[in-house]
């Protein structure tokens, strides 16, 4: 797809979407075959799931005011594998619409399109749900457009429900439960979604000079090893987070630092689910802690999972533990009335060394 004659470049031209779509078509399986009447029945489930799980988050969190918000504005929809590829494709294209175009060649447009063809295919098999925050609009506020997208993956949460023998029930209604939380987040602190997207675009410019770098045949790594230039002869190349310069590695450091609390948070939240309202929730739990974050829900699953695939961030699951105990740690000792107050302002956020050290968030804020 050719950029707009009629509008400057920008980095979504950087990639050839149509392209990159059938990459991420031709490499992903429609999901499992099933009788229409089961396939009916899963899409219902997940619809009424997730509108129980916004006033169940709502009372979890002591947000009921954020998680009625959500549940009037937010978009939530029930989608199949290819609804998730043209959605998530959609948002990074908005994403990357507000960054300017690189000199980039031949070399560069085709490095990004597959990557972000690959990405997208990898996870319209793996993401259950996913949360998309809302963009700002360059031209200037379009009140009608919901403040986030909730998507629900029904062929991925059935085969997922079939692979471990899970419950019915009880696995859509954790889904939805995981998603509410992060609606519930991005209504409460309406500075949230622009904070988040803001993170994105500086990694995703730092990704752009570094493949406009490898395509003028040079990276600008603090140093580059043997184990690297194995790498680099491999059909699909690098990860593209091995080429970041030190100033686009510390952008990362702090988006991974907000996904690991918004992460955590849901996590910690979902530790209030008892038997009794899901009877297969220590089952559910046992499943989950033994499945990569690339294979789930949540923000991590969503965009940043598809960023994290683009840039290499797999290998990072233990940082989302940590933002679990960091949640965990803060309700301890301050309940979620405290925890909420992070909700309150950007300077509010932890720190990245604060996430291992709530104590020292806790007494930055005065809890």
């Amino acid at each position: 797809m050719s950029p707009n004659p009629a509008s400057a470049p920008t980095a979504a031209d950087l990639v050839d979407w149509d392209a990159a779509a059938r990459l991420a078509r031709i490499a992903t399986p429609a999901g499992p075959h099933v009788p229409d009447a089961i396939r009916r029945a899963s899409v219902a489930l997940l619809r009424r799931s997730v509108d129980d799980a916004l006033p169940w988050a709502g009372r979890i969190t002591g947000l009921p005011g954020p998680a009625r918000s959500a549940a009037l504005n937010a978009e939530i929809l029930v989608v199949d594998r290819a609804g998730l590829m043209t959605a998530s494709a959609a948002w990074l294209r908005g994403l990357t619409g507000a960054l300017p175009m690189p000199d980039a060649g031949p070399a560069s447009r085709a490095l990004a399109t597959g990557q972000v063809g690959v990405a997208l295919g990898y996870l319209s098999t793996r993401v259950l749900g996913q949360v998309l925050p809302r963009l700002d609009d360059p031209a200037g506020g379009d009140v009608t457009r919901p403040d986030a997208r909730l998507l629900l993956v029904a062929p991925n949460v059935l085969a997922f429900q079939r692979r471990f023998d899970l419950d019915v029930l009880d696995l859509p209604a954790w889904v939805a439960l995981h998603e509410a939380v992060h609606l519930v987040q991005l209504s409460a602190a309406p500075w949230l979604a622009q904070r988040l997207t803001d993170r994105m675009r500086l990694v995703i410019g730092a990704l752009v000079a570094a493949v406009r770098n490898a395509d003028a045949g040079r990276t600008e790594p603090d140093e580059q090893s043997d184990e690297q230039d194995e790498r680099d002869e491999q059909p699909d190349g690098p990860p593209l987070g091995d080429l970041l310069t030190a100033p686009g590695r510390e952008h990362l450091t702090r988006l991974v630092a907000l996904l690991t609390l918004l992460e955590g948070h849901a996590d910690a939240v979902l530790d209030a689910v008892e038997p009794g309202r899901m009877p297969s929730v220590h089952r559910l739990r046992a499943v989950l802690s033994r499945t990569p974050r690339s294979y789930g829900h949540g923000l991590s699953a969503g965009p940043g999972a598809l960023l994290g695939r683009l840039i290499g961030l797999d290998a990072k699951e233990t940082q989302y533990a940590d933002g679990a105990a960091f949640a965990r740690a803060v309700i301890a000792r301050v309940g979620h009335k405290g925890l909420n107050t992070v909700w309150a302002a950007p300077d509010n956020l932890p720190l990245p060394d604060e996430i291992a050290r709530p104590e020292q968030w806790i007494e930055r804020l005065g809890l």
